[in-house]
């Protein structure tokens, strides 16, 4: 079970606002801006990793149908 399984989407909306408040309370503007930066620099390339993996995913699915359609193709032909 993944960690976000069992986390509804209005629930998973709140711990977003009470992480970002926490992070930035007391701070200044510019340290907010430091850091909103860099956590979405980490975003970007959690989604460019989930991205790859998904397509590497699709492609392996595509080989194996490919595989499939080939033995049935040598069963046909015998």
């Amino acid at each position: 079970m993944s960690l976000f399984d069992s986390i509804t989407p209005k629930d998973l909306s709140v711990l977003a606002n009470l992480v970002a408040l926490t992070l930035t309370d007391g701070k200044s503007a510019s340290d907010n801006n430091v850091l909103g930066n860099f956590l979405a620099a980490i975003s970007a390339n959690i989604l460019n990793i989930a991205s790859q993996q998904e397509n590497l995913k699709s492609l392996e699915e595509k080989q194996n149908q490919i595989k499939d359609l080939q033995k049935q193709i040598k069963q046909l032909k015998k």
